[in-house]
């Protein structure tokens, strides 16, 4: 579950009128339509740009959720184009139990010797559109497990041929020679049943989420870490137009040009990851962090491409298994 934080206004929350005086009021001067300004800074000028983005749900930019458009990973790539923001991934992260770690961190399963969940971090650093610079960390923990289980829940409320959600002591002898059994609390679990197709493609599935683990709890953790940024954070959630599957969205970005070389920006990962204070040109600079699991939402819509192409594949005649000596097609 993700921490409590507080909730960062940005400039979008604001009225023309206001965004425009604020604006002034951070020593900034608009060339032409006003698309384009320069900010004074005591180094001199540093050159920003506000540009209309068009997000696109049929380049995966936009996802519909639960009635909800979110904005996906590539969608803020795209936006990124004009925020400029620049995404560092640390060398170590901290785990909650305050235990320090390679990033991102893989946990095994001892027996499979597969992936089973994986730790990673990523940060944004950047201006926020009132030109301060705002460094955004992303913790994440991604379980592969606890996706599977949220599966086999579905499937077995769709398709209660597919299993049932029970207590293990209820199962009979047949149910555990053909099934498998997931706790989700205490003797309290879901038990599926492994002759039936829609708990096999929940069986596939899974493998993908194993197979391209590393890539996926990385890109989620990337969107989050810039979705939390001020400069894109009022477009985490939006209301498009557009028929299904082709909904658009056009959103206002600021952008800031940077100017930090790689060492500045490692140095500046480095200090926020040890919680010092972060000083850039005289100048301290904000932090924001978030530590969270990523949910069955961004698992679903923040897909590796290889991934979708493999869940993609057409099925080839019957499929054979001999796990619990049935056959399925």
């Amino acid at each position: 579950m993700a921490m409590p934080e507080k909730k960062v206004a940005t400039l979008n929350d604001l009225p023309a009128e206001k965004q425009l005086e604020l604006l002034k009021r951070q020593s900034i001067s608009f060339l032409g339509d006003g698309q384009v300004f320069v900010k004074k800074t005591t180094d001199g000028f540093v050159r920003a740009v506000k540009a209309p983005v068009v997000l696109e749900e049929s380049n995966s930019e936009l996802a519909v959720i639960q009635n909800k458009t979110m904005v996906t990973a590539k969608g803020f790539y795209h936006a990124n184009q004009i925020a400029g923001l620049s995404i560092i991934t640390p060398e170590k992260l901290t785990l909650p139990d305050g235990q320090v770690v390679v990033n991102p961190y893989p946990m095994v399963d001892p027996e499979s010797q597969t992936l089973r969940k994986i730790w990673v971090k990523k940060m944004a650093i950047g201006y926020s559109p009132t030109g301060v610079l705002v460094v955004t960390s992303a913790t994440l923990l991604y379980d592969i497990n606890m996706y599977f289980i949220q599966d086999l829940v579905k499937k077995v409320t769709y398709n209660a041929a597919a299993g049932r959600v029970c207590m293990e002591n209820t199962l009979t002898d047949d149910e555990k020679k053909k099934g498998i059994f997931y706790k989700i609390d205490g003797a309290m679990g879901v038990w599926a049943d492994m002759t039936n197709k829609d708990v096999l493609k929940a069986v596939d599935t899974f493998v993908n989420k194993k197979q391209f683990a590393e890539r996926n709890a990385q890109t989620i953790a990337e969107r989050v870490a810039l979705q939390k940024h001020p400069a894109m954070a009022h477009i985490a959630y939006i209301e498009p137009v557009g028929s299904e599957k082709h909904h658009q969205a056009k959103v206002i970005i600021y952008g800031f040009v940077p100017d930090f070389s790689q060492k500045q920006l490692l140095d500046i990962a480095d200090q926020a990851e040890r919680g010092e204070e972060i000083v850039v040109n005289g100048k301290k600079a904000e932090v924001i962090e978030t530590v969270g699991t990523a949910s069955t939402d961004d698992m679903t819509v923040d897909v590796d491409d290889e991934e979708k192409e493999a869940q993609a594949e057409p099925s080839h005649g019957p499929v054979k298994t001999d796990l619990f000596g049935g056959e399925k097609f």
